[in-house]
């Protein structure tokens, strides 16, 4: 078995970035060290990313445009060959991921408050746009903008958390939504939260266990804790809790970025830019409430992006405007150590792991 890591990137002049594309390492997963590969350049901002469920084919959404496109992957070596590109409906999409089917890629589109569901050919090109669900706007005239489109550990539910427009004196009219998506019906609508709008809701990480729902709201900087209930949908708020030290008084512009969980979802972690940490805390398994664990720098400036890879062995976080990703290994404790890893590479703002 070989293990792989696909590095998206910004690349535009309008975001300063330094990216070339995507990048494609080999990597071992028990030493975490990183062997770069192929760089898959002529792409405009191929941002996040996402494989396909037979892991045959990578899909990535073009920040700040109207597009996405279709990769195959060699499995012998994790090199991609790209399929297709094709428009979305969609502006500035930023975030993927196939539906329960394997037939649509469903896509959140921030600029045009829209999530959608693309075709998904069985060559592994992308096709169509089948579904396109726009959010509605708290006020006429303003936007609610989907920052993530996410399943729920069994795929029964699509979360996608929601920010308000430009202007953030008007949040999203529902923070937090839960949908069902089918090839029938689409995207159906089944609860809406509130998710303290004005804190503009962005990325959400699950408990293993299905029941614990962790929200990151980047502006305000909180993690809000709800309990998923299986049978409806609905979400239940039990806490929040920040994700700044007490006596963090920077007059920096500070957003909360990354979340992720371990495997065993006994240790969370969240990315603050600005701040250019990472907090870190304990999860209670019988309550789901968050312990604070302490704060650790994040080695690079604007830390758009962290996750763990597929073993909860190490930390990875992507700062954005240092343009490295530096590696923390998770110790027993949930605390992390940074490795004297930190691979170098122009404006990275997502990372995936496959194996083959």
């Amino acid at each position: 078995m070989n293990h792989y890591v696909y590095v998206g990137s910004r690349t535009s002049r309008e975001r300063n970035a330094h990216g070339n594309g995507i990048e494609v390492y080999q990597t071992n997963y028990s030493t975490g060290q990183w062997t770069h590969i192929q760089t898959v350049d002529g792409l405009e901002n191929p941002s996040y990313l996402c494989m396909d469920k037979t892991r045959n084919y990578l899909y990535a959404v073009h920040g700040d445009k109207t597009s996405a496109s279709a990769f195959s992957i060699d499995h012998n070596n994790g090199k991609l060959q790209l399929l297709n590109t094709v428009e979305i409906h969609g502006q500035n999409p930023v975030y993927l991921l196939p539906d329960k089917t394997n037939t649509y890629i469903l896509i959140a589109c921030l600029g045009t408050e829209n999530i959608v569901a693309v075709n998904r050919n069985a060559d592994g090109t992308l096709g169509e746009v089948a579904y396109n669900y726009h959010l509605p706007g708290a006020e006429e005239g303003k936007n609610s903008c989907p920052h993530q489109i996410f399943y729920d550990k069994e795929e029964k539910y699509l979360i996608v958390s929601a920010k308000g427009g430009r202007d953030i004196t008007t949040g999203a009219k529902h923070g937090i939504n839960v949908f069902t998506f089918s090839p029938e019906n689409g995207f159906t609508d089944v609860y809406k939260l509130g998710g303290r709008n004005l804190d503009e809701c962005r990325h959400v990480a699950i408990h293993p266990n299905n029941r614990f729902v962790y929200q990151v709201n980047e502006r305000r900087n909180v993690v809000l804790s709800c309990l998923l209930d299986n049978e409806t949908g609905k979400l239940t708020p039990f806490q929040t809790s920040q994700t700044l030290p007490d006596n963090c008084a920077d007059p920096k512009l500070i957003l909360a970025s990354g979340i992720d969980i371990t495997k065993d979802g006994k240790y969370l972690y969240v990315s603050n830019r600005g701040h250019d940490s990472i907090a870190l805390y304990r999860v209670d398994p019988l309550s789901g409430k968050l312990q604070p664990a302490g704060f650790v720098p994040t080695m690079g400036d604007f830390p758009r992006f962290l996750g763990l890879d597929p073993e909860s062995r190490f930390l990875y976080v992507a700062n954005e405007r240092s343009d490295t990703i530096v590696q923390f290994e998770v110790n027993s404790d949930g605390s992390l150590t940074y490795t004297d890893n930190t691979i170098e590479t122009g404006s990275p703002v997502c990372i995936l792991f496959a194996e083959f």
